[in-house]
């Protein structure tokens, strides 16, 4: 007779490559985004702009996640807390804030892997959906478009199916 086995139990944090801003607007509560693509993608390029916009910096190139109950937080990694390597000017340290909730993620592509019409698209992270969008760092539009992804996710409403 064998000994009843459970599955091991989920990780409650993970760290992994990225960047992670609290935005900050009138038509949301505030919020973290976490902003991945591979390396030169624009990750830390468009997250200063983002901060340029009122944004506040987590944590540049490693982002802990963790799961409390339902909702995912991104946090800082010490090591690294208010750093933020700008190409072309340097390494920079920036105001930073605790720990957010994480509502959005977005991966950074080539401008033609973007979709024009983008059906929902989510990613798991530590068992919990978040609302997932492609985007090109590098568009002159790239900040108000991570604002109003945001803001849809607060309001799905206002996308017209």
């Amino acid at each position: 007779m064998g000994i009843a086995r459970s599955a091991p139990p989920e990780p409650k944090k993970v760290t992994l490559h990225g960047t992670a801003v609290l935005l900050k607007s009138a038509h949301f509560e505030h919020s973290a985004v976490f902003l991945r693509g591979l390396s030169g993608m624009g990750k830390s390029d468009l997250a200063y702009r983002l901060i340029d916009a009122g944004g506040v910096l987590i944590c540049d190139d490693q982002v802990v996640l963790e799961r409390r109950q339902d909702k995912i937080y991104a946090d800082s990694v010490e090591s690294i807390r208010g750093l933020m390597e700008i190409r072309g000017v340097g390494l920079l340290r920036l105001p930073v804030t605790n720990a957010a909730r994480l509502r959005l993620v977005i991966d950074l592509v080539k401008r033609d892997e973007v979709p024009r019409l983008p059906d929902p698209e989510t990613h798991d992270v530590l068992g919990v959906q978040l609302p997932k969008f492609k985007l090109h760092a590098f568009d002159v539009s790239s900040v108000l478009k991570v604002f109003k992804a945001m803001e849809i996710v607060h309001r799905p409403s206002i996308v017209v199916k």
